[in-house]
């Protein structure tokens, strides 16, 4: 298993914590959908998005550099359970074989989408559902709306 030797967001002194929610804006970068990703306990990226492996991980460095000039990361963090979440998401990574945006059978990991897949972490490894419905498409405006996570704070690509 790859380990992060980072322990802070790019030029910022925040600390990168288990369990964190990197949101990116709504534009080019993220094909105007919106995209977002959960820190694991080894300091990578996991995501679930179209293509092989539809479970990913990449180094917050990887992450960034997706990123163009202007673009926003926000950063969210649960008070409690972000350990716990990080652990499920880097344990289930690999069971997400396919990227399925209208797969709204909550229990299903093989079929997933990058919110799908995080409040499944915070639902199964936490035990704490960081959305208020969990019956229906995750949308990135939902998402981000109703996620009982903590908005830390916002960074911009420069």
């Amino acid at each position: 298993m790859k380990k992060s030797a980072i322990n802070k967001y790019p030029h910022s002194p925040i600390e990168i914590m288990p369990g964190d929610v990197l949101y990116s804006s709504i534009g080019r970068s993220t094909y105007y959908v919106g995209h977002a990703v959960i820190v694991g306990t080894d300091g990578m990226c996991k995501e679930a998005l179209p293509g092989k492996p539809a479970g990913h991980e990449l180094t917050i460095f990887q992450f960034w550099g997706r990123h163009r000039f202007g673009d926003r990361i926000l950063l969210m963090r649960a008070k409690a359970g972000g350990e716990e979440a990080a652990n499920w998401a880097t344990k289930y990574l690999e069971e997400v074989e396919h990227y399925n945006l209208l797969s709204n059978d909550f229990t299903n990991v093989a079929q997933n989408y990058c919110f799908k897949f995080i409040a499944q972490a915070y639902y199964y490894g936490a035990e704490q559902s960081i959305l208020k419905r969990t019956n229906q498409v995750i949308t990135p405006f939902k998402f981000k709306r109703e996620a009982q996570l903590e908005k830390i704070a916002l960074f911009q690509i420069e």
